[in-house]
């Protein structure tokens, strides 16, 4: 299958996700799987791709990514990048993403990739995903994406952590600006026990997702894991708001002459580097003025030291003259003022 149908696609738009069929082989399954675990466990480096660890229960509590986690470890939650890994990157570009996009974001519109990773849930652990929507602020992006794909490479079921969707919720848009995970009272008021609906799926099978669609998915008790391929495609033109860079382009062509407004940006942020580079230079020389004005008042105040000892060792000296020899000018003094002076 290399396009959706039209109901397929009316499907997609009352419930915000469409089941894509089977995309891969069973050989494709246990290769993509394989490949996964080898990236995970550090069988196969690969300096591009970024791993988390599954910590297991509380999403609040997973740790950050990194490029390597401990040696032949299967509790991962996340393997992200793959648009860097030459098994990996045919998937991203599957004929039938392709034309998801065409559709949803039109055929004049390149398209790029905001991310393609592997999402697991280890057997006997697994991390609880709340109810989220893939949008918002808290993307960084400058418009939201609108399309993600979910390929499973194990069965995904309710025993094992499959996702949870609530059907036609994309259609509220955005529940908040920052967007990602709801507020309780969204999930009290959006998400009621009666709507929920498991998207189980065999491995192999893909899903198109509507990234405002409100999703969750739970932990993993089973003995299997539950490792899925996704990928989060966006308008080739979008750009992160952080840096005014574009994303990986994956299907079509972008200009890539930067806007008027960013290359602006970039002249600006050159100034300010330039002003910055100035006003450190400047700091420099007035600290170095500084230590040596430090040392100027140090030989001030060591030198008016020695003008009060010398001053004191003069007021002690005077102090100890006879009286005799001080009175003796005032005699000639009143001898004089007498006419008594010597002629």
């Amino acid at each position: 299958m290399d396009r959706l149908s039209e109901q397929q696609w009316r499907d997609f738009d009352e419930n915000g996700f469409v089941r894509l069929g089977q995309l891969l082989e069973p050989e494709s399954i246990v290769e993509f799987a394989r490949r996964a675990d080898e990236l995970a466990s550090g069988t196969l480096v690969n300096p591009q791709i970024q791993l988390q660890l599954d910590t297991g229960g509380d999403y609040d509590a997973l740790p950050g990514v990194v490029s390597q986690l401990t040696e032949g470890t299967r509790l991962y939650r996340k393997v992200q990048g793959l648009e860097h890994d030459e098994l990996f990157l045919p998937l991203v570009r599957h004929p039938v993403f392709e034309g998801i996009c065409a559709r949803l974001y039109g055929p004049h519109a390149p398209v790029s990739l905001f991310r393609a990773m592997i999402m697991n849930k280890p057997a006997g652990q697994g991390t609880y995903l709340p109810w989220h929507q893939d949008g918002g602020d808290v993307w960084a992006l400058d418009r939201d994406p609108l399309v993600t794909v979910w390929v499973a490479l194990d069965p995904a079921t309710r025993a094992n952590g499959c996702l949870e969707v609530i059907p036609g919720s994309h259609r509220l848009g955005l529940l908040s600006e920052r967007g990602s995970t709801l507020s309780t009272e969204d999930a009290e008021r959006h998400c009621p026990a009666d709507r929920v609906l498991s998207l189980e799926l065999e491995a192999g099978h893909g899903l198109l997702l509507h990234n405002w669609l409100l999703h969750r998915s739970g932990i993993n008790p089973s003995s299997q894991p539950r490792r899925a391929f996704t990928a989060c495609y966006l308008d080739g033109r979008t750009r992160g708001v952080l840096t005014g860079n574009h994303f990986p382009v994956i299907f079509g062509r972008l200009d890539p002459a930067p806007h008027h407004y960013v290359r602006q940006l970039h002249v600006d942020l050159a100034a300010l580097r330039h002003a910055h580079g100035t006003a450190e230079h400047y700091a420099h020389d007035l600290e170095a003025e500084v230590e040596r004005l430090r040392a100027k008042l140090g030989e001030a105040e060591s030198y008016a030291r020695s003008l009060e000892q010398e001053r004191a060792a003069r007021l002690l000296q005077d102090s100890t003259v006879p009286l005799q020899a001080s009175a003796a000018p005032r005699r000639g003094w009143l001898a004089r003022l007498r006419g008594d002076g010597a002629h």
